[in-house]
């Protein structure tokens, strides 16, 4: 009977450390709405981004930023205006709520965002350049699919 208590308590130890093992590196999957909004007064915590990619309608972005001990929240706004040029533009900014969160640990993360109600029309073809606020990497060329 010990031994079996003892084999069962083991059992339920080494199984809850690789749940925890899991999580700490699973990618984020969960995919944002990107919307339309006032990007110009948007308020936002520190963020840097290290990559941008646009695959068919998603833009995924590689960031980190400080905390750790809060639920961190981001949004993806474009501006209501687009530049008239070949193809045409807009300007994006990544908004970023730390929920007051004053730990100092880096996050690493990526997050996803589903950037159709950008597109300048909702057709298959449809170009337009995304300027990131913030990023260095470059435009962001995104062809609707």
């Amino acid at each position: 009977m010990k031994l079996f208590a003892f084999i069962t308590i083991t059992t339920l130890l080494f199984s809850c450390g690789n749940m925890k093992k899991k999580s700490a590196n699973s990618d984020n999957t969960e995919t944002i709405k990107a919307a339309l909004g006032d990007i110009v007064n948007a308020d936002s915590d520190a963020t840097s981004i290290s990559s941008a990619s646009i695959e068919g309608n998603i833009l995924t972005l590689s960031l980190s930023y400080s905390g750790g001990c809060e639920k961190h929240v981001f949004d993806l706004l474009g501006s209501f205006s687009v530049m008239k040029s070949l193809p045409a533009k807009r300007s994006i900014k990544l908004i970023h709520n730390a929920n007051g969160d004053k730990c100092r640990k880096l996050v690493e993360e990526t997050i996803k965002f589903d950037i159709s109600d950008l597109a300048v029309a909702k057709q298959s073809g449809s170009e337009i350049v995304l300027l990131l606020d913030g990023y260095k990497g470059g435009e962001l060329s995104y062809i609707y699919k």
